[in-house]
C-alpha cells in the first residue's frame, strides 16, 4: 500500500468541494465511497455559487477578528438566517459573539 501525505490543510466551501468532484469524475476516473456520498450530498443542496462564497468569506475574515477561515466557510455554507443560526456555529467557541457582531454577519449572508 502506498501512503500518502499531506501536503496542505485548508477548509473549503461546498461549492468549491462540488466542483473539485465534479472535475475529478469527468476526468473517468470512477469515484471512491467518500468521494460519491459527498457529491451526493452536495448534488442535493445547491448553495452559492464559488464566486459568491469566497466573496462572503473573505467579506467575513474582514469583518471580525474572531471569525476564522473555517468559521468563515461554514457559516458561507450553512447561510444563516437568524441570531440562533449563528450562535450555533458559534457554540464550540471559547468566545460569544455581541448582538451587533452577529446582526453583522446576518447582513453579510443576506447580501
Amino acid at each position: 500500500m502506498i501512503a500518502k501525505s499531506l501536503i496542505e490543510e485548508k477548509p473549503v466551501s461546498n461549492s468549491e468541494a462540488k466542483a473539485v468532484l465534479d472535475k475529478l469524475s469527468k476526468t473517468g476516473k470512477e469515484l471512491n465511497y467518500e468521494q460519491r456520498i459527498a457529491a451526493e450530498y452536495l448534488a442535493k443542496f445547491p448553495g452559492l455559487s464559488i464566486t459568491k462564497s469566497k466573496k462572503l468569506i473573505e467579506e467575513l475574515l474582514e469583518l471580525n477578528q474572531k471569525i476564522k477561515p473555517d468559521l468563515a466557510v461554514k457559516i458561507a455554507d450553512l447561510l444563516p438566517k437568524d441570531e440562533e443560526d449563528v450562535r450555533a456555529i458559534f457554540t464550540k467557541e471559547r468566545f460569544t459573539l455581541t448582538k451587533e457582531e452577529i446582526k453583522a454577519i446576518l447582513e453579510l449572508v443576506q447580501k
